[in-house]
């Protein structure tokens, strides 16, 4: 599946169950990536079950990753200004054994939700 199609099956999927998923350590840290230019990418999914596929393709890197599910209002009020705080990207649907993906701004996270909440 390429990236574009699975940043539209993340909104897709996600505004229908208004569900997000990120992965969790046991002792409440989030998973997160270096990226390019000193800049850390917090990786979201649409499901939990993507998660845990992901998990079974790579699983000395992710074993002890847990799915956390929140819905798009607790993850406006709670998780994101966190991100927003600490100049986080977010990754939609992170894939494949090369944990295959495309990060982008926060903000275009929440300009394309709001805008697909508003238009259902």
């Amino acid at each position: 599946m390429s990236v574009g199609a699975q940043i539209e099956k993340f909104y897709q999927e996600a505004t229908e169950n208004d569900l997000l998923w990120f992965g969790e350590y046991s002792d409440g840290r989030a998973l997160e990536f270096d990226v390019k230019g000193g800049k850390v990418s917090f990786p979201l999914w649409s499901s939990k079950s993507r998660i845990l596929r992901l998990k079974k393709l790579n699983p000395d890197l992710l074993k002890d990753i847990e799915p956390k599910g929140m819905s798009w209002s607790d993850f406006k009020k709670n998780l994101l200004p966190i991100l927003q705080e600490k100049d986080r990207f977010v990754n939609l649907n992170l894939a494949g054994k090369n944990l295959s993906g495309f990060d982008l701004p926060l903000e275009q996270l929440i300009n394309n939700f709001e805008k697909i909440i508003s238009a259902s």
